[in-house]
C-alpha cells in the first residue's frame, strides 16, 4: 500500500463523515459507511492491503465524524475530554473498518475463485 491510496482512504474517511453528518441522522450513517468500507476492501491489492485502509477509513471516519458534533463546552478539561474520547472511540471504528474492508476483500476472493474455476 502507498502514500497516495493511504491518503486517499483517509480523505474519503473524512468528506464521508462530513457529509453524513449533515445529510444522514443516526444508525442510517451505517449503511453508507459500510458499503464503502466493502467497496475500499474489494478494491484492495492484498489482505494486508485491504487491513490496512479499511482500519485508517474507519477511524478518521469515527474521529471526524464525533468531532464535527461536539457542540460542548471549550475549556480545556472538556476538551481534553472530548479528544480521548474520540481518540478511544475512533479505534471502535477502526476496528469496524477493518471488519468491512476484510469481508469486502473476502469477497473479492470468492467471486474470483469461483469465476476461476468456471474457466477450467
Amino acid at each position: 500500500m502507498n502514500w497516495l491510496s493511504k491518503i486517499i482512504v483517509i480523505i474519503s474517511g473524512v468528506l464521508l463523515a462530513i457529509i453524513s453528518y449533515n445529510v444522514l441522522s443516526g444508525w442510517l450513517n451505517i449503511i453508507p459507511w459500510s458499503i464503502i468500507a466493502i467497496v475500499i476492501g474489494y478494491l484492495s491489492f492484498s489482505k494486508k492491503d485491504a487491513i490496512a485502509k479499511g482500519i485508517l477509513f474507519g477511524y478518521f471516519l469515527f474521529l471526524t465524524y464525533i468531532l464535527i458534533g461536539y457542540k460542548g463546552s471549550l475549556d480545556i478539561k472538556s476538551i481534553t475530554r472530548i479528544l480521548l474520547f474520540s481518540i478511544a472511540f475512533s479505534l471502535i471504528g477502526g476496528i469496524a473498518g477493518f471488519i468491512g474492508a476484510f469481508i469486502g476483500y473476502f469477497i473479492k476472493k470468492k467471486t474470483t475463485a469461483t469465476s476461476n474455476i468456471k474457466h477450467l
